[in-house]
């Protein structure tokens, strides 16, 4: 069991505000009615200017699933040609930040947010996420709260990302370790 020690830096949140319950039944409702529908192919631009609507930045090129799921727009930063795949889950209660060419696959989860277990109250926890540029986070991967994925790393399908990652690795399993160096072929170099 992890101590209260691990929650140092973690941001403590006692609620949400009204204002941003507000916000959220607005965006939820957005998103049932004209994001999630909208068409898989054709519908990008309609996501991507949605998701700005509500305070996301997200840089040219990008492409967002219908399927994606965001909890808090305003709390997602996304570089260029950047794509979140089908289902992938934004559980954006602090920032998520995603750099240029990153692919987050299929039904991955990425979670700002978690609870203090020291005390009976289980007061909210929060902590940022950032995925640096090349990064390929492959499908049903789980990044917890306050980890950074440098940039290059390639993190295998259904691993658990507890912590940071080193740049260039090739990392998997639960919990997420590196197994070998990346290696980028001389003509992608070029």
């Amino acid at each position: 069991m992890q101590s209260s020690q691990d929650f140092s830096k973690y941001k403590y949140r006692d609620t949400l505000t009204k204002s941003s319950k507000a916000l959220r039944a607005i965006w939820l409702v957005v998103w049932i009615v004209f994001f999630r529908p909208s068409p898989r192919f054709m519908f990008n631009g309609w996501r991507v200017f949605l998701l700005k609507l509500f305070g996301a930045k997200i840089g040219s090129g990008s492409k967002i699933s219908a399927t994606c799921f965001v909890w808090a727009p305003w709390n997602l930063e996304v570089g260029k040609y950047s794509v979140l795949g089908d289902n992938v889950d934004c559980y954006s209660m602090d920032k998520i930040v995603i750099g240029s060419k990153v692919a987050v696959s299929q039904r991955s989860f990425l979670c700002t947010g978690s609870h203090d277990i020291s005390s009976l109250k289980r007061p909210l926890l929060t902590k940022p996420i950032v995925i640096q540029d090349h990064v390929w986070v492959a499908a049903e991967s789980m990044i917890m709260p306050g980890v950074t994925i440098h940039t290059g790393s390639v993190v295998g399908a259904r691993s658990l990302v507890t912590k940071d990652l080193q740049e260039w690795m090739v990392c998997v399993g639960n919990p997420c370790m590196p197994i070998q160096k990346r290696k980028i072929s001389e003509a992608e170099t070029s």
